[in-house]
């Protein structure tokens, strides 16, 4: 029979979309992660990740059986942290890192509920655009957005998100219509400073590079979607950063059949053993609340 061990090595195989990524969340080497793979294929009977020397997927099967497994597991995860809740007090010091999007969104209006239910936790955020080593800057909690790199750091999916183009109706209103992907070419740019030189995807599969023409450059999520509000030009943003603005005409979405990164999660990374695994674990629960309305 498979362990909840190889259980959890399949999810992070399927998240991390790889074997190697996923022997590096899971802080096992890439011989582990390919051994309890093929027994939990061979006790099961069929394939569930197909690889190659190019890609990692799961199969119809492993996609299956991949949400089946994370529903259950979820389930453990909340019955274990319940139990060890009841059974003495969270309390002391949680540093979080996080972009600054995501604390006034979604943390901020909610934190009054996490500090009802746990007095005791002590929150420091670290709230910047910037990478943050979570181990080197002695963070127990980061959230991050889009592609993970090979960390070490225990990962959990909190919500799917994208990239996508958008800018206020007056800009658009004051400038040359946008038909195509070339005509951006022609316009300005609100950028955080990384964002200068871009990959966009068409929806046919085709990639377009793109060097803008920043009118400036903002290193803070939300003074960059402010600009974007007053009509300075054209930005990248989450979409569910965005989501309230375009609700509100504040924001329109350019070229819709183009994205900057059709996958942008956001996700919930701790260091592994970490002392304060209860707490970031209360935290987490929170987190996931919080973005249960996207």
């Amino acid at each position: 029979m498979y362990t909840i061990n190889e259980l959890e090595t399949f999810i992070a195989i399927v998240e991390n979309k790889g074997v190697v990524s996923a022997a590096s969340a899971l802080n096992i080497s890439p011989a582990t992660v390919s051994h309890r793979l093929s027994k939990l294929e061979r006790i099961l009977g069929t394939v569930l990740i197909f690889r190659d020397s190019r890609n990692v997927r799961p199969s119809a099967e492993g996609e299956e059986f991949y949400q089946r497994v994370g529903d259950i597991l979820a389930a453990l995860y909340d019955a274990e942290f319940a139990i060890g809740a009841r059974d003495s007090a969270i309390s002391g010091r949680l540093r979080v890192t996080l972009p600054p999007w995501i604390f006034s969104i979604y943390i901020l209006p909610n934190l009054v509920k996490f500090e009802q239910q746990y007095p005791d936790v002590i929150l420091d955020f670290l709230v910047t655009d910037q990478f943050v080593n979570v181990v080197d800057d002695a963070q127990d909690v980061a959230i991050r957005v889009g592609t993970l790199a090979n960390s070490g750091l225990l990962a959990r999916k909190i919500v799917n998100n994208k990239r996508i183009l958008c800018a206020s109706p007056h800009y658009l209103a004051q400038h040359p219509p946008i038909s195509d992907v070339q005509a951006l070419t022609e316009h300005r740019f609100v950028a955080l400073p990384w964002q200068k030189q871009l990959k966009l995807l068409h929806n046919d599969g085709s990639v377009f590079a793109l060097n803008t023409k920043t009118r400036f450059t903002i290193s803070n999520s939300d003074n960059m979607t402010q600009a974007l509000r007053a009509g300075h030009g054209i930005g990248i943003k989450s979409e569910i950063a965005i989501k309230r603005c375009i609700q509100e005409g504040k924001l329109v979405e350019v070229l819709p059949n183009v994205l900057a990164s059709p996958e942008a999660p956001v996700w919930f990374l701790r260091p592994q053993n970490s002392l304060a695994t209860r707490k970031a674990e209360a935290f987490f629960e929170f987190v996931k609340q919080a973005f249960s309305q996207c």
